[in-house]
């Protein structure tokens, strides 16, 4: 064999394993992989102005989410404490791995903000917020579907502001269908008002739009600052609140134990499930902890393993109760 040949084939073999190399981790598979992620002190990474928090440790609990590859989906079916779900549970069909990857960035930032809020209103401080209604669709023909746009923020109603979840609906039901009413909304940034019908919808008067409710921390008494640049989503909430109410208030919460846990927290204080909760786990007992806060939702996918003990909360108020009684309780598994 020539040395032209040789050369020849040897950069065939080179451009051939390239190439697989590359199939390897740019091939886009149906799945998300999801693995073993770091759990992060915030006695280090949340400062609160004026304040130091008590002895003891609480970790936000991580996860690496990696998008479905041929080699991330080996690596996770040849080793422990990784987790392959369907794409499909985990984004709607037409979102992105970048798209994604910016709604938990965002996600990350609003969790940051309720948990603030949550934590303060809890310590007995007043949080200027704004409460809205996002309009998510409106019934085809309906007064709603002419008035209003997806994404709407409605804010008031005759002049007065949102104040809680029933508040629309009250404010229709107290006058006939077609009442016409001056909506307060925020398009595009904009405030606005519109005037806008109501008819009868299902035996009501509505305007014929499905809504969300939701809030927006509009000042804190007491300033919070993150310090956490490569963690994303909003499974952190629930931890973020405890801490920043624990260095608010004094209370250690659990003594001087090592806490972790994981959950979303609302506006209202109520804790939302998450992805993860066996890696997320993993990684509290890897860093030493010895308890475990998890959303209800979550406990049966952890319930039974060893490492910490797991408590299951609804509520943030839950969460500071469960915390408060450790010391008088043994908790099952």
């Amino acid at each position: 064999m020539t040395g032209k040949k040789r050369m020849e084939r040897v950069g065939l073999a080179l451009l051939i394993g390239l190439v697989l190399a590359a199939a390897l981790f740019y091939i886009p598979l149906p799945y998300y992989v999801f693995g073993p992620g770091a759990a992060v002190d915030l006695n280090e990474a949340i400062s609160v102005a004026g304040h130091r928090p008590p002895p003891g440790a609480m970790y936000l609990t991580d996860v690496n989410v990696m998008p479905g590859r041929p080699a991330f989906y080996a690596v996770a079916r040849m080793l422990p404490g990784y987790e392959i779900l369907p794409r499909k549970d985990v984004v709607p069909p037409s979102t992105s791995d970048r798209e994604f990857s910016r709604q938990l960035g965002d996600a990350m930032q609003e969790s940051q903000q309720t948990a603030a809020a949550v934590a303060e209103r809890a310590a007995g401080l007043r949080v200027k917020t704004r409460t809205f209604f996002t309009v998510l669709a409106a019934v085809k023909g309906s007064p709603g579907d002419r008035c209003f746009r997806p994404l709407d923020e409605i804010d008031r109603i005759e002049g007065r502001s949102v104040r809680d979840q029933s508040y629309l609906r009250r404010a229709t039901d107290r006058k006939p269908a077609g009442t016409s009413f001056t909506v307060g909304l925020v398009r595009d940034g904009k405030q606005l008002a519109v005037r806008c019908r109501t008819y009868r919808y299902q035996g009501k008067p509505r305007f014929g739009i499905s809504v969300r409710y939701g809030s927006q921390t509009l000042a804190l008494p007491v300033a919070v600052t993150y310090r956490l640049p490569r963690i994303n989503g909003s499974s952190g909430g629930l931890m973020f609140a405890l801490q920043i109410y624990r260095t608010l208030t004094g209370r250690s919460l659990g003594g001087e134990r090592d806490i972790a846990g994981t959950g979303v927290i609302e506006d209202d204080g109520s804790i939302a499930p998450i992805e993860g909760a066996r890696e997320k786990f993993r990684a509290a007992v890897k860093a030493g902890a010895t308890v475990f806060l998890v959303p209800q939702q979550n406990y049966a996918d952890i319930r039974g393993a060893p490492g910490a003990a797991i408590l299951p909360v609804k509520s943030f108020r839950d969460g500071v109760r469960a915390l408060a009684a450790l010391p008088r309780r043994t908790v099952a598994r």
